[in-house]
């Protein structure tokens, strides 16, 4: 049972661990690769789910003290982790809403830009002349 209590506890350890640098990499970065830092948090969940399944197991046939400490400090680690997956969410929203209206104002500003040009301007097309033939 401490061998699987373990390998849930250093998974949750690396989950920590990545969620902290992805946090970070918002400070450090003006646009940070949301695709790749999903799927490096979606593989670490998925094996911590793994881990937690055999661990649920094993402690289906073992109760005691220490099996509720185990779940207590589980907890407690799984609850910091949705903090800080709170807190990706809050920043990644934020990046998101950035890049829309960015792209609301730079759609605005070439309609404008289009609007200044006249009628003969825009039906205006460049001749090119050969001078090699």
């Amino acid at each position: 049972m401490k061998k699987n209590f373990k390998a849930v506890e250093d998974t949750l350890n690396r989950l920590y661990d990545i969620q902290a640098d992805h946090l970070a990499s918002f400070d450090e970065q003006a646009l940070p690769d949301l695709e790749q830092q999903s799927a490096e948090r979606d593989i670490e969940v998925s094996r911590l789910i793994r881990n937690v399944d055999i661990l649920v197991k094993q402690l289906e046939i073992e109760t005691g003290t220490e099996t509720e400490s185990m779940l207590f400090f589980l907890n407690d680690r799984v609850t910091g982790l949705l903090d800080q997956n709170r807190a990706l969410e809050v920043k990644v929203k934020a990046v998101r809403d950035n890049i829309k209206n960015r792209m609301k104002q730079l759609s605005k500003g070439t309609s404008v830009i289009g609007s200044y040009r006249s009628s003969a301007a825009a039906a205006y097309t460049p001749k090119v002349i050969s001078i090699t033939n």
